[in-house]
């Protein structure tokens, strides 16, 4: 049983959830009996490591297993509370970009937001998504909140550039959500590629991608509401916007 903090396999757990070695190693720390069985079933686990009496959920799996003690799951945990398992889970580098359908997620610094905004683009069809200047998508809370979907999305890191560049080269029509643009109701547009660029809560879509966007688009709002949550929006313009 491992017990101690000091402990090598406990300290690159730590390692890989920051980002930066997260990405060099092309692995993350997931966590709860949900996520991992969702990524066995997968084959992206390499590693479990649980409390002792939840070693028997596991013993029919074919990969390395460690138990640790209450205060180390504790220790490894983002939550309040945990069930002790987690488990290293492979990333996968995307292999084919399906441009059809498209988001761009611009400045989105809450974790539990993108995570939800990550679930509703698997529910509706939106596979590839360009992030800009956003938080980490492989942290615990946004793989939480994505229930596990993070890893079934093709994800990418990009620049204001890269976003440009690839308009250039896809033909992509993109669509920035915000207030002062045509309603969603009355919008109507025939395109085979399409991208919906969603900004964070506070700042909105960056001027940047404002001025790089063909349509802009809003939710009509009654009773005085001013905006929306970031997730919500996106998955009200990504149900509508759909195939």
């Amino acid at each position: 049983m491992i017990t101690s903090k000091d402990n090598k396999l406990i300290k690159y757990l730590i390692s890989i959830k920051d980002k930066k070695q997260s990405r060099t190693d092309l692995v993350c720390l997931i966590e709860t009996i949900k996520i991992v069985r969702q990524m066995l079933d997968k084959n992206m686990v390499t590693h479990i490591f649980c409390v002792e009496e939840k070693i028997g959920l596991f013993k029919d799996v074919n990969i390395p297993i460690d138990i640790i003690s209450n205060s180390i799951a504790k220790y490894l945990s983002d939550a309040s509370t945990t069930d002790g398992v987690f488990a290293i889970c492979k990333i996968s580098k995307p292999k084919l970009w399906d441009y059809s359908r498209c988001l761009v997620l611009d400045n989105i610094q809450d974790p539990s937001n993108f995570g939800a905004i990550i679930r509703s683009a698997r529910a509706f069809g939106f596979n590839t998504i360009l992030s800009v200047n956003s938080v980490y998508p492989y942290s615990f809370k946004s793989i939480r909140s994505s229930m596990g979907y993070v890893f079934d999305v093709n994800l990418l890191d990009v620049t204001y550039e890269t976003i440009q560049k690839i308009k250039n080269e896809k033909d992509i029509k993109f669509v920035c959500a915000n207030m002062s643009g045509v309603t969603i109701e009355n919008f109507d547009v025939k395109s085979d590629n399409l991208a919906i660029i969603i900004g964070s809560e506070g700042k909105g879509v960056s001027e940047t991608l404002r001025n790089l966007a063909d349509y802009t688009v809003s939710i009509p709002m009654l009773n005085q509401v001013e905006s929306l949550n970031a997730s919500v929006s996106a998955s009200i313009f990504m149900f509508n916007l759909r195939k």
